[in-house]
């Protein structure tokens, strides 16, 4: 099928909720893409970090075919040895000592709500509040969008699903004034990547923390983007020596399966009751095999890699920051970004990666966002950079 018939066919028939490029993909190897007329790209969005393992990676390939001739799923009713097998490696050498896995990052969300709430009904108590950041992104189901700090995604689906308050990402004053008696939780990002990639300050997410532990508040970290490894850890929290009750990780947990997992710790991890919480899809065996690769790979020394070549991005990055409009550099691991000023418009650099084979993200108009695969090679970090900068040369604001 030709691409212009693909695009027919598209607009026809989809809902038009995505702003899509003028591009379509038939197949991809290691690091790359290529489009239907044949043409090569460098991927730095790996499915908005999705593909961590790149493409036709032969590992994952192997235990997803083998697994499909087998047995994609049976549902839990049933005991499932490729759950159990994903479970054990998941929670070994962690902090949690139980999980429940999910096939979005917004259904992992919704249960870590949930898991909240049934934990104070449990104990008596009426604490149903979560405080999350302005700037944040937990989802697009009615829950995790009222979470969401971004009035901008909510606003047209009131009305909203109450129990939620939005403070300054990065402020401890408005977070300690928030903290009334209904609150139940506090539910942050350790990088908020949907928008301007913010890192958070070590103080403020350590302060966070300890007003939690003060307060007797859950403390849950939204991993779904920076977990299973983008940042150089296999949680990002553990670049700030943290605890959290709960983490909730998607995105490359199953190297392009829809997978999501909750992973939970201490009283609030025995909070459900049989019949709680379900899904029909989650942990299913298919899903399952695809993400036991991952944490195999992630446990075997990818996690090491992708420190190394984070900072070597980073590196490459910082180097731009003698152009004027560059605002800031800021990421962490294999997440990674380039603030331009609001006079350059993100998506005009982007077109010309583009046509030079490279495939980039553009956020809030003038954020370059990376997520590339974790199998990315120095090589192809190095043909970005000098990319870029060959285009910031002859770019004049």
């Amino acid at each position: 099928m030709d691409f212009k018939r693909i695009k027919e066919l598209s607009s026809r028939n989809y809902m038009n909720v995505f702003s899509r490029q003028n591009i379509c993909f038939t197949h991809g190897e290691g690091n790359r893409l290529f489009d239907t007329y044949g043409k090569e790209y460098i991927d730095f969005v790996s499915g908005i970090g999705v593909n961590c393992l790149g493409y036709n990676n032969p590992d994952l390939t192997k235990a997803i075919s083998e697994q499909a001739s087998k047995l994609i799923h049976s549902s839990n009713l049933y005991y499932n040895r490729e759950q159990a097998i994903l479970s054990e490696k998941m929670l070994g050498g962690t902090i949690f000592s139980k999980m429940f896995m999910a096939n979005s990052g917004a259904e992992a969300n919704e249960c870590a709500i949930k898991l909240v709430r049934k934990h104070y009904n449990k104990r008596g108590q009426n604490r149903p509040t979560i405080i999350t950041a302005q700037g944040s992104f937990h989802g697009r189901t009615l829950a995790t969008l009222t979470a969401t700090g971004q009035e901008s995604h909510y606003k047209i689906y009131s009305p909203l699903v109450p129990g939620f308050k939005h403070v300054p990402y990065g402020d401890l004053n408005a977070l300690r004034e928030a903290l009334t008696d209904d609150v139940g939780a506090i539910m942050l990002e350790v990088i908020q990547s949907r928008s301007f990639v913010r890192p958070a300050n070590y103080d403020y997410l350590v302060g966070a923390y300890a007003l939690c532990r003060s307060k007797d508040v859950l403390f849950i970290l939204d991993e779904i983007q920076t977990g299973m490894g983008r940042t150089g850890k296999m949680f990002a929290f553990e670049h700030y020596g943290l605890q959290p009750d709960i983490v909730t990780v998607a995105k490359g947990m199953g190297g392009g399966v829809p997978v999501s997992a909750v992973l939970a710790r201490g009283e609030v991890a025995e909070a459900f009751a049989v019949g709680d919480h379900g899904s029909t899809l989650s942990g299913n065996q298919l899903a399952c095999a695809a993400a036991t690769v991952v944490v195999d790979k992630l446990r075997g020394g990818l996690i090491e890699d992708i420190a190394d070549k984070g900072d070597y991005l980073a590196g490459k990055l910082a180097r731009l920051r003698k152009y004027k409009f560059i605002i800031d550099v800021r990421g962490m691991g294999l997440l990674q970004s380039v603030e331009l000023s609001e006079k350059l418009n993100g998506n005009y650099i982007a077109a010309q990666l583009l046509q030079a084979g490279i495939l980039v993200n553009i956020t809030k108009k003038n954020v370059i966002r990376l997520l590339p695969p974790y199998t990315i090679t120095k090589e192809e970090i190095d043909t970005f950079a000098e990319k870029l900068e060959e285009i910031f040369r002859n770019t004049n604001v």
